[in-house]
């Protein structure tokens, strides 16, 4: 025994004395999502965090913040946890927390609110929960949860093409905390350094997302929904742990103008059936387009009877309903085809359900529920058949009309979590809430602003994974030609003047709002005021210096005004941030002469 002690001990001592040396050292990075800042007293989001969840390369960042880390007396610190469509993409100045945060701070004056949005692009439940035990330790007021996006297609998900790991919860957690040891790190290191060539960005194309197809009722999905529920515990845990209220919130999708984005036959589909299938389903479509619209309901109806798990079968019988004033049908159908969508970048209704049962089997006053779901449902109405293109740009993601609604949602459960609701206001009845005007015009949110978002959108449906959605191609045209008509109105009625009036009066309300003064410095950039931008982006960088775009930015002002050495001072200050910022270096490569012209 004592042997077999000694042959474990031995190698786990050298292991340990080895960790040590490096963490002394300086080398490898931090994986947790805060990082301390000079001599600790303030935090910022840590760029690596995503490492120990995706490839490096491909890897994405936290949206740049940096906080205190004691919370200063007298302030309302709110975590906001979630994924893309919580921290606002593709344009977080303009998201729902930026909105809550000015309708709290007009509704109760005498509060100060922090609300600190610590969601980030790409990642699922099992990078949230890490995050949550963080802002758990950092004196949270509250924390509000907007997940459930990204379960079956991000991390830890089950991939067709691999040995399925997903039910081994477990193991997952132990490999994500591994991939903090700085010996792991640097034995990951030296497996980079010895490859032939560098690995290649993973090109996600079509046939890479066609690949990943995994039908609603395929077993391995059982184990997502399962670890999203033991995920979702735990994070509420965490947070009550510290004393806090949480609110956990259902997640509103895109229904009734989003087709699938895959659609998958039922297994075991014997060829005749496939051929009945295939015929009514064909029919049904050509229905469709003519116009014959009891037709085309009774060839959906049979082929659905055939083989309903066809996802975009679905999406196509709901329109049909829907025009037809079958209302609830509709609405169901629609439903349908977002829970049998093979590439499921939506929230389906046994996500929602687990969010809602969550709550509920804790019977904990302080886990608050806010169904957003149903909600958006009765927003949209009742001859919508479901949320729809008024609230979403695309399939998850909000526009300002869907984020300015989930805000008001939240307010009132927000007001009770904190008592806000219980104190007396300063003089009569408090202001009523900010209209979505108010909002707009105090985060700057303009007209060119909505044409800026609108076209980043429609860059990003313009590729996979929306390639096979049904009618893309026309759509998608629609989409543009509407673009280029907004852009030349607005060229054409002098809109730029109106534009700078709103940013004016916006930053001399929030003077410190780094977000606004680098949206306000890049409207200025691009209509050639280049003294101007300059100095509303160093302001930026003044109130938020760790964001290595803000120094490109500034640097392409300062290139455009002929100040070149400043300018190669911005790119070195954006690669002391980020050592790894290919503009930068390619910037200071080229200034160099040793790049390409």
């Amino acid at each position: 025994m004592v042997r077999a002690l000694l042959a474990v001990a031995g190698p786990v001592l050298v292991l340990g004395v080895l960790e040590v040396g490096l963490r002394l050292a300086g080398y490898g990075h931090r994986t947790s999502f805060f990082v301390p800042l000079d001599d600790g007293r303030m935090l910022a989001s840590n760029r690596c965090f995503g490492w120990q969840f995706m490839p490096r390369q491909t890897a994405t960042q936290p949206y740049p913040l940096v906080i205190t880390a004691q919370k200063p007396a007298g302030q309302a610190r709110i975590f906001i946890l979630g994924e893309s469509a919580a921290q606002g993409a593709p344009s977080p100045a303009f998201g729902f927390s930026r909105i809550l945060e000015v309708m709290l701070s007009q509704q109760f004056p005498d509060w100060r609110f922090e609300v600190v949005n610590v969601a980030m692009r790409g990642i699922n439940s099992h990078a949230v929960l890490p995050i949550a035990r963080e802002c758990a330790r950092l004196g949270p007021d509250l924390c509000l949860v907007y997940l459930g996006n990204n379960e079956t297609i991000s991390i830890h998900a089950p991939d067709p093409e691999r040995l399925n790991l997903t039910p081994y919860l477990g193991l997952l957690r132990f490999t994500q905390w591994m991939k903090g040891a700085r010996l792991v790190q640097l034995g990951d290191r030296l497996v980079r350094a010895l490859q032939a060539a560098p690995p290649r960005r993973s090109g996600q194309d079509m046939d890479f997302f066609r690949r990943k197809r995994l039908a609603a009722d395929d077993p391995r999905r059982q184990a997502v929904y399962d670890n999203f529920r033991a995920n979702l515990e735990e994070i509420c845990r965490a947070i009550r742990a510290s004393g806090a209220p949480v609110i956990v919130s259902t997640v509103a999708v895109n229904l009734s103008d989003f087709p699938p984005l895959a659609s998958l036959h039922r297994t075991g589909l014997a060829p005749a059936e496939l051929a009945a299938w295939q015929s009514a389903f064909a029919q049904g479509a050509n229905a469709e387009a003519e116009g014959r619209l009891a037709d085309a309901l009774a060839r959906h109806r049979e082929a659905v009877r055939v083989d309903g798990h066809f996802a975009e079968l679905h999406f196509r019988l709901a329109r049909c309903e829907l025009a037809a004033g079958q209302r609830e049908a509709a609405a169901e159908h629609f439903s349908l085809a977002r829970d049998w969508d093979a590439l499921q970048f939506r929230a389906d209704r046994r996500i929602n359900q687990i969010i809602r049962d969550t709550a509920a089997s804790r019977r904990d006053p302080g886990v608050i529920l806010l169904d957003a779901e149903r909600s958006f449902a009765q927003a949209a109405g009742p001859d919508a058949g479901g949320p729809g293109n008024r609230f979403f740009h695309e399939h998850v993601h909000l526009n300002f009309e869907g984020d300015y609604l989930l805000a008001r949602l939240f307010f009132p459960l927000v007001a009770r979590a904190l008592n806000l609701a219980s104190s007396p206001p300063p003089a009569g009845e408090p202001p009523p809430i900010p209209s979505r005007q108010e909002c707009a015009d105090a985060l700057a949110f303009t007209e060119w602003d909505e044409i800026g978002v609108a076209a980043a959108m429609a860059r990003l449906t313009a590729g996979p994974p929306f390639l096979d959605q049904i009618e893309h191609a026309s759509r998608q045209a629609r989409v543009e030609q509407e673009l280029e008509r907004r852009g030349q109105r607005f060229q054409q009625t002098g809109g730029f003047p109106r534009v700078v009036a709103v940013y004016r009066s916006a930053t001399a309300r929030r003077p410190e709002d780094w977000q606004l003064r680098f949206n306000f410095g890049s409207l200025l950039r691009d209509f050639g005021d280049k003294a101007g931008a300059s100095s509303e982006i160093a302001l930026a960088i003044r109130f938020m210096p760790v964001y290595p775009a803000l120094h490109l930015v500034m640097a392409r002002a300062l290139e455009d005004q002929g100040r070149h050495g400043e300018a190669i001072q911005q790119y070195q200050l954006a690669l002391r941030v980020d050592p790894d910022c290919a503009p930068a270096k390619a910037a200071l490569s080229r200034s160099a002469g040793r790049g390409p012209p």
